[in-house]
Formats: structure tokens, sequence, C-alpha cells
């Protein structure tokens, strides 16, 4: 049992006045099959690089230390939405290099949740203790767990530890929001303490059914410090790869990776039905679904979570299903 602190207590009463989560029932959807890519696509805008984007990410900090905060178990709009909108996503994906032998791997990946003041502790936990009622073997989480804080995921601990009871475990590599807390490898050793691990430019070679495969994870590409030479020293090219903005997904490609595992871009969060994002994070147009380059796959989950505003409009979140089998 996880000790529960003072924080997350006032935390789970304030919701308990304010929040009532409804059933969950978490519509299922197939995701389209993968979509080719060209490798030279690019946005006229660098969406990371700029005097803007540093404007953008400045205020996305402040935000993020110093006001959200203080609307933590007052406003939380998200809340509301998440447990009515969260859509799992499912696909099945034959990457290559995959061990021919391998009985089918259910991976569950989560990205971006963003816990802190726009998402209260009781409503994401039985939302987490459902998804795994969808028996993954191994559960993928791929970056952002927090919005600012590394603190804030204290109240969220005991919801997340439902996710290690995966048989092959939870990993998790960090994303750009772990970079926005002043201690972002504080969220490692709080994940950590609930049995999630942490995969920074690592890989672990795991056993499933008999035969093993490797699992990677990428330090985040914008605020980390990405090393593919130590990602790939060890147990050589991974066949699953966690690296949580997908504009890694060209070099993982050229250095032999089969599959990618995203989130980052939220899918706009914001953006009109039908339409295409408004905020695009990705330079070369990875926002959502399952994309193919070369000899590699990539998926680019919407996520959980919300940054910036309270709200998802058109860009439902989701929770992704893959079974992985041998091609």
């Amino acid at each position: 049992m996880i000790a529960r602190s003072s924080q997350g207590a006032a935390i789970d009463r304030a919701s308990a006045a304010s929040v009532t989560a409804p059933p969950i029932r978490f519509p299922r959807r197939p995701l389209p099959p993968p979509r080719a890519m060209s490798g030279r696509k690019r946005r006229w805008i660098y969406p990371n690089r700029g005097l803007i984007k540093r404007l953008e990410r400045g205020a996305d900090v402040f935000a993020s230390r110093h006001l959200y905060p203080h609307l933590l178990g007052i406003w939380s709009p998200y809340s509301w939405q998440l447990p009515r909108r969260l859509v799992v996503s499912e696909a099945t994906l034959a990457p290559r290099r995959w061990p021919a032998r391998m009985p089918p791997l259910r991976v569950l990946l989560l990205t971006d949740l963003h816990v802190g003041p726009f998402l209260l502790p009781s409503v994401l936990h039985p939302m987490l203790a459902e998804l795994m009622r969808l028996e993954p073997d191994l559960v993928a989480i791929g970056g952002d767990v927090i919005s600012g804080r590394a603190h804030d995921l204290g109240g969220f601990l005991e919801g997340l530890a439902e996710l290690a009871r995966a048989p092959l475990g939870a990993w998790f590599c960090m994303g750009n929001h772990e970079y926005f807390s002043p201690d972002p490898f504080y969220v490692v050793e709080q994940l950590r303490a609930v049995g999630i691990h942490t995969l920074r430019n690592h890989a672990v070679r795991l056993e499933h059914g008999g035969s093993r495969f490797v699992l990677g994870g990428l330090d985040d590409l914008v605020l980390g410090v990405p090393d593919w030479e130590r990602l790939l020293s060890a147990a050589g090219a991974p066949h699953v790869l966690l690296a949580h903005n997908p504009d890694a997904f060209y070099e993982a490609e050229r250095r032999g990776i089969g599959l990618v595992l995203s989130g980052h871009t939220h899918a706009g969060q914001i953006r009109f039905p039908g339409g295409p994002p408004l905020v695009r994070q990705s330079r070369f147009c990875l926002d959502e679904g399952v994309m193919s380059f070369g000899s590699s796959l990539i998926v680019v989950s919407r996520g959980l979570g919300a940054s910036g505003l309270p709200w998802r409009v058109g860009a439902r979140p989701e929770a992704v299903l893959l079974t992985i089998r041998p091609g």
C-alpha cells in the first residue's frame, strides 16, 4: 500500500465534492492502416525552435509551475471531460525484425497524462484500473506524465501503481514537460517507488513466450539529451523504442529500430473536427496514428491529458492498445 500525502488526501476530498465520475465505458476504435511517409515532408515553421517557440515555452513553464498549482483541487474541468471522451484505439502491427517465434505481445501505450491541476487523482485512478482490464503484457508510458511540477505527481502514485501490474512491467521515457520541473529526476524516483521503470537512453531485454525482444527509451528530443550511441550500445537496436517526440522517428529508422512509440503532439488538442491540427508539434507532420517509412513503423498517440488549456476539441484523448505479431 502506498502512503498517501496530506495534499493527496485534500485533493481527494475536494474531488469528491466537485466531481462525480460517470460509469467508465471506453469506446473502442481501430486505428487506420499505416500511412506511408516520404521522409521529405517538413513544416515551414520549425515547431520546436525560434523566438515564438521560446516565448511560448517560457509562458507554459511559468504557468505550469506558478499559476496552475493554485487551482489544484479548486478548478479541474478536464476531470469532467476525460472520463467522457477517452477512447481506446487499437491496432495490430507486424514490425520488421520482430522475433519470429514470439507469441502476440499486447502493449498499452499511454502518453501525455499531464497530471496536476487539470486532473484529479480520484478521476484518473479508476480509469487506469479499468484500462488494465485490457490485460496488456506491457505498459509503455511515453513521457509528459506531469505538467510542470514533479511534486504534483504525489497524489497520483496510487493510481499509477496499477500500471506496474502488467506481466512485463510498466516503462517510462522522459518528455519535455518532465524538464519543465526544476527537479525532473524526482519524477523518476517517484515512479520507481511504485514499480515503473524509466528508460533514458537505455535499453533492456525482456522475455515473452520463450522469446526475447529489446525495449529502449530515448531522452526527450528538445529539452533532454538524447544519446543514440548509449541507447544502442548495451543490447543493440531496440525492437521497440519509447521516444516522446515523434520527430526521432527517421533517425530511429536509420538505426534499424522497427517500431517507435510516441506522443507529444496531442493531435493538436484543439482542432476543427475532421480538420488538421491547429497547434503543430511535429516538424515532420507526424501528428497522430500509425505511419511507416522504410523498414520502420511509428505510433503517435493523441495522449490522455491536456496542457496549456484544460480542454480538448476535435482531438479526443486516447489510450492505444497494440497487438504486435511477427511479420
